[in-house]
């Protein structure tokens, strides 16, 4: 037994790893070869090998002290105790292993788990979750006790399983011990059974126990012992005052417990004389997360000159970190924590891989998720002689995508590698060659996939095939480097090596499995070397000292932070089995905030106020930590600090102006030629028209330009296509009465109904689309079919779509304006124009033909509008929703060198009943009018405007809200 040392506490005011260093150095003499240094991670180990290897105190060349993790500790001291090697298993042999276990518990149990069914796929969730409580119990040195009577607290997999913990935490470790297995769990407990045989182990070693805050379980036995038997020295980075026999700063709680409990002294070099004093604080409420970066960016630029060694960038949360490196200045910086594999683009990938099987249909998938699959960069960038031509067969790909129906097979895309032009990538061969590559891999290679080992063969050989195919990609993303990297030796040699690997658990549970997997993957960034700004989480930071900190969303809900609810154990049951509990976390997270900043010279800290967007809605709440903290400045200034311009808390406010939506007009010049070709040569529809009165920017992008709307499957069926039909089975089934009277009663729906039925199931589209869409379009067309025969009155069918069209003169030359009229009837020796329509109804109001602030400058005064007539187009927008239907009318009128006296849109999409465009107020005379001299002269002065207009303008309509060109045109 050696004299217990007293534990030795430096201030955490002061840099602890310049301190402890000089205390090794001193206690040595030295000599750091027989020294063991156990610190709670691995990065402070990092910063006290550079300050011994800069310390001018220490002679070099010098051996250095062996510096452990308490888990590389176990681990280096493991063989030593036990005299054997045990294979460290992961998660999935875990699993598996208790899955074995529950199924013999089974048959012998009388309690709920008997009750239950039990397949791998049903207890796999469980079963992660099960392996990791038994592995915190072993960590704490606990055998657990059964728990019962939990029906109706927990649910039932839980409530079996506590039942019956006892058992299973038994028969767990005999099992382990058996096969020969290990587990950091196992090993922490086998370390408690076995510390009597450290004496001779570490005998003639100097052990230092560095920047621990709290123990428990297993880690306070061994310790513990450590300080009894071998002279561990215990330092601290804590408040001073705890070595006056003072209660010290609240939020050093565990250190006065751990005094208590070990009956130990603490002593320091160090005042305890305002230990406890606040660094220069200052506080930045933000209302999201990017106004709180900006806010970082503009402080640090502001604050630091060009030194940016003393100043540390702290995230509580691993999904800032990419967002952080945006805003940090154009400086070096060193990066020290994980950042999650499965927020990664090669996660992406692989999702859009498993998710194209998961819901292909028989051979075809998905067009979308194939899509998915070839845009993703990780693929395009796959290089042939450092050329990329991937990119320009997958633009094919999804072009034909785009134009075909929703599933379709994959080998159907067949891919042009040259046209009259030449070949579109430099090596045909080589590309198909690629292509076939990556199809085979990604698509083929995981199309049956049964067992855990097929998965990691199929993933093996797409992350070999990015690896050689990926060119210069993974020396340029380092990032992605280390994802590829992480894929390969962690993820995938544990699919494969596992007990369970080739058990037979079918698609879903084996990608279950994998993606839970790759959820618990991080990828690491190397620190080495240590200069410059450092970005680091709350964890990392411990026992590291910065001058200026800069804490990042300094919520709650990140500080101290709430644990995900745990289904087998929830937290208010944790104490059942003597488990800590979310207190003690908290008190564990409140230490590693204050002596961060207890450390610096000035801490800033920025978080965000007010509600957050989601599927449910919630309210960001600053830190207790940050209530507590404010709450000390207020007690100081004796006044109530509110957000405002100034520090110490300052609100994060963007100036903002009257948001500019002017869409810019286009130049007509570029497209005169072309459009004069149009007008000269071809002319214009009523749909152009009506497109120019709308929108004249519109009728560019649409006619003039080369940008084309992007295709798309309709998974709802096509509605133009839908459309078409219609007007094909009317016209088949009207023909053989051409020149006859019909009335609609007279004629036979189920004939019309029967020749509907053979063309839409004729159709190309309609074998693709879901079985409720082919019902529904079914039903109604022949329902509206039906109500349109019914509405049919006595009349003449005497055309059905024929063209027409009517010749306008516009100054230098006609202008033609043409289309097809769906039925031209005779009634009571009348034309009648008859339009069907499958949609929406549009047509002029009944008032728009007396507006006179149309007419009179239509009329009187034409030539006022050819140039800057915005409001004019708009004015007969809001008068007239159409022009179609009186274009028609003027298109039969000079077609046919007769008067019509009426036009109807046939509403086929409610009853099929007619409405008219004129009413019965219409006189003669005013029909005459309007169809032989307003509409030619509205139409004349609408193509004036097209012709002399300098500029395409926009203008904004409620339909600027669905515009296919709408990026394009910025309205």
């Amino acid at each position: 037994m050696t004299t217990r040392q007293p534990i030795s506490i430096i201030s955490w005011k002061r840099d602890f790893i310049e301190n402890f260093s000089s205390i090794l150095i001193d206690e040595s003499d030295g000599d750091l070869s027989n020294t063991i240094v156990i610190v709670p991670h691995h990065r402070p180990a990092r910063y006290l090998k550079k300050a011994l290897a800069a310390s001018d105190e220490l002679e070099k060349p010098c051996i250095l002290p062996e510096i452990y993790s308490f888990s590389d500790f176990v681990g280096s001291l493991m063989p030593k105790l036990t005299g054997n090697f045990p294979r460290r298993i992961g998660k999935l042999d875990q699993v598996g292993l208790l899955f074995n276990i529950i199924e013999g518990l089974r048959a012998e149990s009388k309690g709920l788990l008997s009750k239950l069914p039990c397949d791998l796929q049903k207890f796999f969730p469980w079963g992660t979750r099960l392996a990791s409580l038994l592995e915190e119990m072993l960590r704490q040195d606990i055998t657990p006790r059964n728990i019962s009577m939990l029906q109706g607290e927990v649910l039932e997999w839980a409530a079996a399983l506590l039942e019956e913990i006892e058992i299973i935490f038994v028969k767990y470790v005999e099992a382990l011990e058996r096969r020969g297995w290990s587990t950091t769990g196992l090993e922490s407990r086998n370390l408690s059974t076995n510390l009597e045989k450290l004496d001779t182990i570490l005998d003639g070693k100097k052990l230092y126990l560095a920047g621990f805050y709290g123990l428990a379980g297993v880690e306070d036995k061994f310790f513990h012992h450590l300080w009894d038997n071998l002279d561990l020295r215990v330092i601290w980075h804590s408040d001073p005052a705890l070595a006056l026999r003072e209660q010290g700063h609240f939020a050093v709680k565990e250190h006065h417990n751990w005094l208590r409990n070990w009956k130990a002294e603490a002593i320091s070099d160090d005042s305890a004389e305002n230990s406890s004093t606040l660094p220069k604080l200052k506080f930045f409420e933000g209302f999201d997360r990017h106004s709180q970066l900006c806010a970082m960016r503009e402080e640090l630029l502001s604050s630091v000159e060009d030194n940016y060694d003393d100043c540390a960038v702290v995230l509580p949360d691993t999904s800032l970190l990419l967002p952080v490196m945006h805003h940090l200045p154009e400086r070096d910086i060193n990066i020290s924590m994980g950042y999650p594999l499965g927020r990664s683009a090669l996660n992406g990938l692989v999702e859009a891989i498993l998710k194209l099987q998961e819901t292909k249909s028989g051979d075809a998938y998905h067009w979308k998720d194939i899509l998915a699959l070839i845009r993703h960069p990780y693929l395009k960038m796959l290089e042939i002689d450092d050329e990329q031509p991937l990119r320009t067969i997958f633009h094919q790909w999804e072009t034909v995508l785009r134009c075909g129906s929703p599933y379709v097979n994959h080998t159907d895309f067949i891919p042009v590698y040259n046209d009259e032009n030449g070949n579109l990538v430099d090596n045909p061969d080589s590309t198909e060659e690629l292509r076939a590559e990556v199809i085979g891999l990604c698509i083929d290679g995981f199309a049956n996939i049964n067992t855990l080992a097929e998965l990691a063969d199929s993933l093996q050989s797409m992350a070999e095939m990015l690896r050689l195919r990926g060119g210069t990609l993974w020396q340029r993303y380092l990032l992605d480097s280390e994802c590829l990297f992480r894929l390969m030796n962690e993820v995938i040699p544990e699919l494969r090596e596992s007990s369970i690997s080739n058990d037979e658990f079918g698609q879903p549970l084996s990608f279950s499995i994998f993606r839970q997997l790759l959820a618990s993957q991080r990828v690491s960034f190397e620190p080495d070397p240590i200069s410059s700004m450092q970005v680091l989480g709350m964890l990392e930071s411990r026992l590291l000292n910065f001058k200026r900190t800069y804490i990042l969303d300094t919520v709650d809900d990140k500080i101290p932070g709430t644990d995900p609810y745990d289904p087998l154990l929830p937290d208010q049951l944790r104490h059942l089995l003597d488990l800590p509990d979310s207190h003690e976390r908290e008190s564990v997270a409140t230490y590693n905030f204050y002596r961060l900043i207890m450390g610096s010279e000035e801490s800033c800290i920025f978080y965000q106020s007010g509600d957050q967007p989601g599927l449910l809605d919630s309210k960001s709440v600053r830190s207790r930590f940050v209530e507590q903290l404010l709450w000390e400045l207020e007690q100081k200034e004796k006044r109530i600090i509110t957000p405002s311009e100034n520090f110490p808390l300052k609100a994060i406010n963007f100036p903002v102006g009257a948001i500019s939506n002017s869409p810019v007009s286009i130049a007509k010049e570029p497209v005169a030629d072309k459009l004069g070709n149009i007008l000269k040569t071809k002319g214009l529809s009523p749909s152009a028209l009506d497109c120019y009165v709308t929108c004249p920017k519109l009728f560019f992008f649409r006619y003039l330009s080369n940008v084309r709307e992007t295709e798309t499957v309709n998974l709802d069926g096509d509605r133009a296509g839908f459309g078409e039909l219609i007007h094909t089975v009317l016209k088949d089934f009207l023909e053989p009465y051409l020149g006859k009277v019909i009335c609609g009663e007279d004629l036979s729906g189920a004939n019309l109904n029967d020749l509907f039925m053979e063309r839409l199931e004729r159709d190309s589209l309609y074998a693709n689309l879901p079985y409720d869409i082919k019902k529904s379009l079914e039903h109604a067309g022949k329902n509206r079919l039906s109500l349109f025969l019914k509405n049919i009155g006595t009349t003449t069918v005497i055309s059905l779509e024929d063209e027409a069209c009517a010749l306008l003169d516009v100054g230098d030359y006609p202008v033609k304006i043409y289309g097809r009229i769906d039925r031209v009837d005779n009634r009571d020796n009348s034309r009648y124009i008859i339009d069907y329509k499958t949609g929406q109804l549009h047509m002029p109001r009944k008032s728009f033909w007396a507006d006179s602030e149309i007419w009179d400058q239509v009329l009187k005064d034409p030539q006022s509008l050819y140039n800057d007539a915005s409001d004019f187009l708009q004015k007969v927008k809001s008068g007239a929703d159409s022009l179609q239907l009186p274009l028609y009318l003027l298109m039969d009128h000079h077609s046919s060198r007769e008067m019509p006296h009426q036009a109807a849109l046939v509403e086929l999409v409610k009853d099929g009943k007619e409405k008219f465009l004129f009413d019965s107020k219409t006189d003669e005379e005013d029909r005459i009018e309007i169809i032989g001299t307003k509409i030619p002269a509205l139409s004349a002065c609408i193509i004036n405007n097209l012709i002399a207009e300098p500029e395409f303008k926009a203008i904004r309509s409620a339909q600027c809200n669905w515009c296919s060109y709408r990026e394009a045109c910025g309205a």
